[in-house]
């Protein structure tokens, strides 16, 4: 008898090293509503002159999976329904609201003959348009294969390349944790921890070092990430005084939130 309530235990616990499976599922129709927010406040120089600032920033977006072919997004489009830089003035305090470019746009991005192309971008810098892409960037965060709670995993050279794609941090790594995986509200959630410490140098000289810590929730059905926070320091040095590269360090924190709307359930 012993014996049999012993064993009625242990199949009604979890698998024991069960593997979870973190990877892009999207769904046709999906739409989500995402918000996200930064905060950067520099302690520094440019040149001779002392550099103090503080800004801030967000976007809010609308995000339809408008296209799902052979289980991989096709085509996307995005309601940018907000997005804004604020500055705060030195003298006053006060934060001065600066729209961004894409702010107000519907953007449809779309991979045609292997190459993602987008509409609705018309004047804005080649920079920003790189935002809008058919993959979300906290998705190269996932890990290469399953993996168990407590699981570790490193993105290091190319990886890095398909994070920062402006090239400002080649060199470290990111190092990623499978640190728990429960429900909220009735959809699977994985919860990865991250720790950055990459670095990289400018065409001009300039060193970056980029001191990060942050978690992801990711409904794992879909891949979706449902919610991020991170904080940190950049590090910046052996900026040319002649340049209007800066000298110093910021403090740098970032969140989001996606809501899924109809019809993902």
């Amino acid at each position: 008898m012993l014996r049999l309530l012993i064993a009625t235990a242990l199949l009604l616990q979890e698998p024991a090293g069960e593997k979870f499976d973190i990877r892009v599922r999207p769904v046709e129709g999906d739409k989500i509503e995402i918000t996200d927010s930064w905060t950067n406040t520099f302690r520094g120089s440019l040149g001779e002159e002392r550099l103090n600032t503080t800004s801030r920033g967000g976007r809010r977006l609308v995000v339809k999976m408008s296209k799902v072919e052979k289980g991989a997004l096709t085509r996307k489009i995005v309601e940018v329904v907000d997005s804004y830089i604020e500055t705060q003035d030195v003298e006053t305090g006060k934060f001065i609201r600066k729209d961004q470019p894409l702010n107000g746009r519907l953007v449809t991005i779309e991979r045609k003959d292997g190459k993602e192309q987008r509409t609705g971008v018309d004047g804005v810098p080649e920079a920003e348009q790189k935002t809008m892409a058919l993959e979300d960037p906290l998705t190269k965060l996932f890990p290469p294969n399953p993996v168990k709670i407590g699981e570790t995993w490193e993105i290091t050279g190319e990886g890095l390349k398909l994070i920062f794609t402006n090239g400002d941090f080649t060199d470290g790594k990111i190092t990623a944790v499978l640190s728990d995986v429960k429900e909220i509200g009735g959809r699977k959630c994985a919860f990865i921890r991250t720790a950055y410490d990459v670095n990289g140098k400018s065409p001009d000289g300039t060193t970056r070092k980029l001191s990060l810590s942050g978690t992801l929730t990711v409904w794992i059905d879909r891949g979706y990430v449902l919610a991020m926070s991170q904080s940190g320091r950049l590090t910046m040095a052996d900026a040319d005084p002649k340049t209007s590269q800066p000298n110093g360090e910021a403090v740098i924190t970032g969140e989001l939130k996606a809501t899924l709307l109809e019809p993902s359930k």
